[in-house]
This record gives C-alpha cells, sequence and structure tokens, in this order.
C-alpha cells in the first residue's frame, strides 16, 4: 500500500504525515503498522472513514490501540466533512462539533484538525481547549 506524504501545519510547524484512511478496525491498525514503519513525523488518522466513527466507544478504543501502536509517532485526528471531501457526513454541524469536544476531552490523539467553516464562537472555544490540553491544531 502506498502512502501520500503530505505537509501540514500545527501550531507554526511544518510537519510531514502519512495518512490511515482505514474503514474498521482490523484495516486501521493494518495500515497504522505500515505507517509506523515508514517513520513519519505524524500519522494523521481520517476517522471520517472510520465505519464505527458515531460510536463512541469504538472510536476511543481504536484510538487507545493506535496509541499503543505508533508509540513515539503522534497522531493528527481529522474528521473531515464532505462538503470538504470527507467520506461520511454527520447528521448536523452539533454532531461534528460534539465529536471534536470528544476527541479533545479523551485526549484521542496529539493533534485536532478543526474545519473553520462551522460557528466561529464553538470553534474557537475548541481550539482554546485542544490547546489548554497540550494538543496540536491544524486549522483548514
Amino acid at each position: 500500500m502506498k502512502f501520500t506524504e503530505n505537509q501540514i501545519l500545527i501550531n507554526d510547524q511544518n510537519i510531514s504525515v502519512l495518512t490511515n484512511t482505514g474503514t474498521n478496525e482490523a484495516d486501521i491498525l493494518d495500515q497504522a503498522e505500515k505507517i509506523r514503519k515508514l517513520q513519519p513525523e505524524m500519522m494523521e488518522w481520517r476517522i471520517d472513514y472510520f465505519e464505527d466513527v458515531i460510536l463512541m466507544n469504538r472510536l476511543i478504543e481504536v484510538a487507545n490501540k493506535l496509541k499503543d501502536m505508533m508509540k513515539e509517532i503522534p497522531i493528527l485526528i481529522t474528521f473531515r466533512s464532505q462538503k470538504f471531501g470527507g467520506k461520511t457526513e454527520l447528521d448536523s454541524e452539533d454532531a461534528y462539533l460534539n465529536l471534536l469536544k470528544i476527541t479533545i476531552d479523551f485526549g484521542l490523539g496529539n493533534a485536532i484538525d478543526i474545519e473553520q467553516d462551522h460557528v466561529s464562537d464553538r470553534v474557537n472555544a475548541l481550539i482554546q481547549d485542544a490547546k489548554n490540553k497540550g494538543l496540536g491544531v491544524v486549522l483548514s
């Protein structure tokens, strides 16, 4: 499997990332193992590809397994809405923002991608919350 390498800006630093687009736990962990061997600066986990993304217990369970597997390689959590090229659409803006809040509160990754095209006061609160918890922030 070939992974696309992207350059992203996190907290004013340019970082090289490889993206995990697994659709189920086995596929996600398999891709993560291959990415880990390539030793990127960071792995992006596109949770919009994960078939169980709306099942919080499953999302947290798989995120914990990924963190254990990736060890020293940080994980960027991204849920890309369909209108921006994502795989899955959530029911509402609230659902998207609540998913990000859970991702931040449970520390599912080391950094989070936040789409700026949402209610600005809630986005600003999420950015501040993520930074307060020591997470990197990507604004897309």
